[in-house]
């Protein structure tokens, strides 16, 4: 029970409130450690926020905080729900939907040792077929939609994992092109760390969309700006338009 409790109903790796801090304190007759903590109340930005110092990371670092379990469930928040948008178009499969995630997996901000685990992205990188998910579908909001139209030109910018909606609506014109109607011109600005680190569908569907003329895919790429001209972020790349030596050979 306690296991379920603490995996599935409360936040584990949120950081700290600064009523959380009091809270801690109380439960602690050592004068260094409510010394500790009250410097932790007094840089609350930078020590706990930018850190993302968890009530859980505090209790570990100072074993003499007696907090009773009653107590510490109830200054965790609930679970929250992860939304994710569905990356595929109702155009290419109507009863099937693919979600696009970063699996998160990274070495914590609080410069202890631990890993940061993505709890929804990393549920879901490890299930296998014939596992059932519960979620909800909600639609998006009515601006963020395609254009009636599809003659209408749209331009498209995103960072990462980011590019899941898009990815839906360049499918949607790949499908109307293969079926032999026309489709408006799309220009994707891509922002991402590397070629090789979050550069996604460079095998599979945007290179075989550009090379259809769906879409003109256009990347920066913050760590390695000198593969893109030099441009590290996507909003760079807007205005002016980048050159064709912009692009790396493998897209």
């Amino acid at each position: 029970p306690f296991k379920e409790l603490l995996s599935g109903y409360v936040e584990l790796t949120q950081p700290a409130t600064s009523r959380d801090i009091a809270t801690l304190q109380a439960f602690t007759e050592s004068e260094a450690t409510v010394l500790a903590l009250k410097a932790l109340k007094d840089d609350f930005e930078n020590a706990v926020l930018a850190k993302r110092i968890s009530a859980i990371d505090i209790l570990e670092a100072h074993p003499d905080v007696h907090l009773p379990f009653s107590q510490f469930i109830r200054i965790l928040p609930p679970m929250r729900a992860r939304q994710y948008s569905i990356s595929s178009s109702s155009l290419v499969n109507p009863n099937q939907v693919s979600p696009t995630i970063f699996v998160l997996d990274a070495p914590a901000c609080s410069g202890t040792g631990k890993r940061h685990i993505g709890i929804a992205s990393n549920y879901l990188a490890h299930l296998i077929p014939g596992n059932k998910v519960l979620v909800i579908v909600r639609p998006s909001s009515a601006a963020f939609h395609l254009p009636v139209d599809p003659l209408v030109p749209v331009i498209m910018t995103c960072a990462g994992s980011g590019l899941a909606p898009f990815k839906g609506f360049i499918q949607e014109p790949a499908a109307q092109k293969a079926a032999g109607r026309e489709a408006g011109k799309m220009i994707l600005y891509f922002g991402c760390r590397t070629l090789e680190d979050d550069y996604l569908y460079t095998d599979t569907g945007l290179a075989v969309w550009k090379n259809e003329g769906v879409v003109d895919v256009r990347p920066a790429f913050s760590r390695k700006p000198e593969a893109c001209n030099g441009c590290k972020y996507a909003q760079k790349l807007v205005i002016p338009p980048p050159s064709s030596s912009t692009f790396p050979d493998k897209l």
